[in-house]
């Protein structure tokens, strides 16, 4: 991989706590640095390879904390690895959820956003802008039921996400409360 044009070589960075290598290619970070260690323990237990892709856009995310959607990561990290495709980024953003080194955040929008952040924690959207961020400040308690079976379901986890307006669109908005729901559906409008 080394006589790659598009290689870059990554700079080797020791984390001061437990004193082990981790490999980073931007500003070194004791979060991005457990993140890789996490992605080659999670790689390792599932048989997968850490391939240089997989380091790339997880490093590029872990830098992140603005919740990027695939194409936002795919953008930057084509900047790293030039011969990286959009598919390949949506693909090990998948592996990565699905080994559960990154979550993927569910949104009113038809994208997709992504965390590195796995621990349980809880965020707010902006119906404006679109901007996701973690909540911080406010606690909420465990919602987790007493038994992990309910309806049928065995449930396993749970999300909370909170919508409203932030500063920037709460100064240039022309309401300052959450937007009307129509009084009629288009299916209303169709039976009459």
């Amino acid at each position: 991989m080394s006589g790659c044009s598009n290689y870059r070589a990554p700079r080797l960075t020791y984390c001061l706590n437990c004193n082990n290598v981790a490999t980073m290619t931007n500003k070194p970070d004791l979060f991005g640095y457990h993140k890789m260690q996490e992605l080659a323990k999670a790689c390792r237990i599932n048989g997968l390879p850490v391939t240089p892709q997989r380091q790339a856009i997880l490093e590029a995310l872990a830098g992140r904390n603005d919740h990027p959607s695939a194409d936002e990561l795919f953008n930057e990290v084509r900047k790293q690895l030039k011969g990286i495709s959009r598919t390949t980024v949506y693909r090990v953003l998948e592996t990565l959820v699905r080994v559960g080194v990154v979550q993927k955040i569910g949104t009113e929008e038809a994208r997709a956003r992504f965390d590195a952040d796995t621990r349980k924690h809880h965020h707010i959207l902006c119906m404006g802008c679109g901007k996701l961020n973690d909540l911080k400040g406010v606690t909420i308690g465990e919602l987790m039921p007493d038994h992990p079976d309910v309806d049928g379901f065995r449930l396993f986890n749970y999300t909370v996400q909170f919508t409203g307006l932030c500063a920037e669109c709460l100064a240039n908005a022309e309401f300052t409360q959450a937007p009307a729901k129509p009084l009629t559906t288009s299916i209303d409008k169709e039976e009459t």
